[in-house]
């Protein structure tokens, strides 16, 4: 009997649409054109005879319908790329990463030719998805997770703290002085680093808890809101502000001279700790995770 099913890309446009509610940024996790992902949505909604989305002012929203479809539909494409990187990483050669983008950007990408020289029979897939990293905590061999440590089915090791710096540039320090007190940040244009989920507080917020603010008097602060480290330093770089980043995702810019360190002690919160799946016996996974917590921090 042939059956009657939808396109995998249209189903991944929806579910990606569904996440983020917006056209943009779902095309830029799936790599293809905003145009593409709306055609393929509007494609789906005529092979299901119903529409998903509301249409008003060039803007789509996920409707009654369209939430109920995807609330079904995601787990049963979750479950497929279970079972698809089953098979795929039954062979000797391939290892799945789970990474913050941020972490994967400035500090695992350049460390891999140093794997890649010692182990060029494995290929590697890194996965970035915030979700499936801390919420489901499926889709990797080898995790690296900013926490305290505690994830029940997971081993965890150490890997570094995570120190958070305030930051500026060379003239905007000289302006508004040094960061000695937390809450010196105050006299600075801030750059607020936005959360990806509500769920977890940002660096901005981790400060200024320290430095005595309530989340209501955090949210109440002027500054521009970026969800992504790389646009927060992007920002500072441009003179903007003063922003809160970790060590490790500023150590080029500071070693350049390009930004300077505002505050006269770092606030420590947490750390990035190596986890692989309780009771696996996979020599490649133990030798990744090895090969990780050999760096020094």
């Amino acid at each position: 009997m042939q059956r009657q099913l939808p396109s995998m890309i249209s189903l991944r446009c929806i579910v990606a649409f569904a996440r983020f509610s917006s056209v943009t940024r779902a095309a830029e996790e799936l790599n293809i054109t905003q145009s593409a992902v709306s055609r393929q949505i509007k494609n789906l909604e005529e092979f299901l005879g119903s529409p998903l989305v509301t249409r008003s002012r060039q803007r789509l929203t996920l409707n009654e319908l369209g939430q109920a479809y995807v609330h079904e539909v995601l787990p049963l494409l979750e479950s497929l790329e279970t079972a698809t990187h089953h098979v795929r990483t039954s062979h000797v050669g391939h290892l799945r990463i789970g990474a913050e983008p941020s972490f994967t950007s400035r500090w695992l990408l350049p460390k891999l030719k140093s794997y890649a020289g010692l182990n060029p029979e494995i290929e590697l897939e890194i996965m970035n998805d915030l979700r499936r990293l801390y919420d489901s905590h499926e889709g990797y061999d080898v995790g690296i997770l900013f926490g305290e440590g505690n994830w029940p089915g997971f081993d965890a090791r150490f890997l570094m703290s995570s120190e958070l710096l305030a930051v500026c540039t060379p003239d905007l320090l000289t302006e508004r002085g040094p960061v000695i007190e937390r809450q010196d940040i105050l006299r600075y244009p801030i750059l607020h680093h936005v959360a990806h989920s509500p769920l977890m507080k940002s660096s901005t917020q981790l400060w200024l808890e320290a430095a005595g603010l309530s989340i209501r008097e955090c949210n109440a602060l002027p500054g521009q809101r970026l969800e992504h480290f790389q646009f927060v330093l992007e920002a500072a770089l441009h003179g903007l502000g003063l922003a809160i980043l970790p060590r490790y995702f500023v150590a080029p810019e500071l070693a350049e001279g390009r930004l300077v360190v505002a505050s006269t002690s770092p606030l420590m919160c947490g750390g990035y700790y190596v986890v692989v799946p309780s009771g696996q016996h996979d020599p490649k996974v133990s030798r990744f995770a090895d090969w990780l917590l050999s760096w020094e921090s």
